[in-house]
């Protein structure tokens, strides 16, 4: 039996997961001031010029559920109701995006990104300093890219959930592999949720390979 709670207890949950929706779901950031951080020793003049391209996610029903199944294991020491509120958010908003883009401008690799206000670029700076962003919501939250043995690192943070992504190129290098790494803090007893997306590099047409390089000279960082 499912003990009673009042609509005003009910809810704070109910809020707390909409946001994390919001900030997980987003994918066009806009940057905004740097931060402070820990300084890192990572290499800035890494030849990251392989992951420059179109990528394409490779639709898999196979890692679709096993990042359902990520899912599943996270929330299971949650309430039913908070466990089935929280699955179905987090199944939509965990979702990878259906293309990355990334140009090289020859000395630095830039992230294409998109808004209402069309194409921008994003300066990749591997100084693993969290820099504060904003997203398409407006709201805050912050980033910083590093080069490790495993790859290219994204790591973000936001009050209520933080992770990273690291994006790592299969040996022919037209595969790129993300492996996400999401942490909940705005409720507890949500594991680590960690899952797989695939991404297929793919041929433009000239028109649109000279949109992807114009990307590089549009920055906004």
């Amino acid at each position: 039996m499912i003990s009673k709670r009042s609509p005003k207890r009910a809810s704070r949950p109910t809020r707390a997961w909409f946001v994390i929706f919001g900030m997980i779901s987003t994918l066009s950031i806009l940057p905004a001031s740097a931060s402070h951080a820990a300084d890192t020793r990572d290499s800035i003049a890494v030849d990251l010029s392989a992951y420059e391209g179109h990528w394409q996610r490779v639709e898999a029903s196979e890692s679709d559920a096993e990042r359902k199944t990520a899912i599943e294991k996270a929330v299971k020491g949650l309430s039913w109701i908070v466990r089935r509120m929280a699955g179905g958010v987090l199944r939509r908003s965990t979702a990878p995006p259906p293309e990355l883009q990334f140009a090289w401008d020859g000395e630095r690799l830039h992230q294409g990104l998109a808004d209402e206000n069309g194409g921008f670029s994003r300066r990749i700076e591997l100084d693993g300093q969290l820099r504060s962003l904003k997203d398409s919501r407006g709201e805050d939250f912050s980033a910083a890219w590093a080069w490790t043995g495993e790859g290219l690192r994204l790591r973000w943070e936001q009050h209520q959930a933080n992770g990273h992504n690291v994006y790592r190129l299969e040996e022919d290098a037209h595969t790129l592999i993300v492996e996400h790494t999401i942490n909940v803090t705005a409720i507890s007893n949500v594991a680590p949720i960690v899952f797989l997306s695939r991404f297929s590099r793919t041929a433009l047409p000239a028109r649109a390979a000279a949109g992807l390089d114009q990307i590089a000279r549009v920055p906004r960082d």
